[in-house]
Parts: structure tokens; C-alpha cells; sequence
């Protein structure tokens, strides 16, 4: 019964079923359009997704390239800083030394004045060279003339 009314076109134009399925077109119509708009704005999404990947990962390698930089930079740092230290622990040692050494000049020099009024000791500081044999202990055993060892003949 329904096929008698439709023919090779689709409904006839007196059907009272007509309004109803040129509703139907119009909706299907306009369902396609919103679906193409749909797909066109998926497809814009995409795009800009795309498109922010590739900033993203132009950022990222940009800042792998600053962290490699930095790093290089920190390493050569942490070099110089050592030398630095091992530097400053040599001059701690040498300003050390030296501060005993004028503490012992200091010594020295009170010494000279503690004594200056005694007999057995001024002649001794009175004598030339008295203050190097002093302030150079290590060199009181030597002698600039030679020592005879043959002193006694058997």
C-alpha cells in the first residue's frame, strides 16, 4: 500500500504525507550543513593542536638547548671553583707560615731585649751575623771552613 504512493522521485505531491517528508528534507539538509561545519571546526581544532605541538616542541628544544648551555657553564664553573679553593687552601697554608714566622721574628726580638743587659749574651748579639745564626737555626751546624778530621794521628 505505502509503495502505490511513492513513485521513482519519492512522495507524490498531493500525499498528505508530502509536508511531512519535506520536513524531513529540509532537516536532513540542514543536518548535513551542521555536520560539515562540525567537521570543519574539528578540523580547524586539529589544525591549531597541530600548529601548538610544534610551538611546544620548538620551546622545549629551545630550552634543552639552554639547559645543555647552562650546564656546560656550570660544569666550567665548578672547575674554576675548585682551582679556587685549592688556591686558597695554598695561601692559607703560606699565611700561616708566615704568621709563625713573625710570631718567631717577634720572639726573637724580645729576646734581644730581655737580654740586652746581660753580660754572657750581648757580646753575642753585638757580633755581626749573631741575628742570621738566630733567625736561621738549620745552618748552626755548618761552617764556612772546613773541619780537619784528621785531628789525632794513632
Amino acid at each position: 500500500m505505502l509503495s502505490a504512493q511513492y513513485g521513482s522521485a519519492g512522495l507524490k505531491e498531493n500525499s498528505p504525507c508530502g509536508a511531512v517528508d519535506e520536513k524531513k528534507r529540509k532537516r536532513m539538509i540542514s543536518n548535513r550543513e551542521s555536520a560539515r561545519r562540525s567537521r570543519m571546526r574539528k578540523q580547524q581544532h586539529l589544525d591549531d593542536l597541530i600548529k601548538r605541538k610544534s610551538e611546544l616542541e620548538n620551546q622545549r628544544l629551545e630550552i634543552k638547548r639552554r639547559i645543555d648551555m647552562y650546564q656546560k657553564l656550570w660544569e666550567a664553573t665548578a672547575g674554576e671553583n675548585n682551582a679556587l679553593e685549592a688556591l686558597k687552601a695554598e695561601l692559607t697554608k703560606e699565611l700561616e707560615s708566615a704568621k709563625s714566622c713573625v710570631s718567631d721574628f717577634k720572639a726573637i726580638d724580645r729576646l734581644e731585649t730581655n737580654f740586652a743587659g746581660n753580660r754572657m749574651l750581648k757580646p753575642l748579639m753585638d757580633v755581626s751575623g749573631a741575628r742570621e745564626i738566630v733567625l736561621q737555626p738549620w745552618q748552626l751546624g755548618r761552617s764556612s771552613q772546613p773541619i780537619a778530621a784528621t785531628m789525632f794521628q794513632f
